[in-house]
């Protein structure tokens, strides 16, 4: 099995949920299937500044 992850950002308005769609049916078509998006916390610059929240998509392909 293989897994490919990629972040996905973490607000989303109307307009780009089609471009959201968009990189889900690409990552089908090169064989991987959506397994599961999960939230995810990423520290500030040296731990100190302001961190940030996003989601990472989380894609598995089996073995061929």
């Amino acid at each position: 099995m293989k897994y490919k992850v990629e972040p996905i950002g973490a607000q989303f308005s109307n307009k780009d949920l089609p471009k959201l769609a968009e990189r889900f049916g690409q990552q089908s078509i090169d064989g991987y299937r959506l397994h599961s998006v999960f939230q995810v916390a990423q520290p500030g610059c040296l731990g100190i500044g302001q961190g940030t929240v996003t989601y990472l998509a989380v894609y598995e392909k089996g073995d061929s």
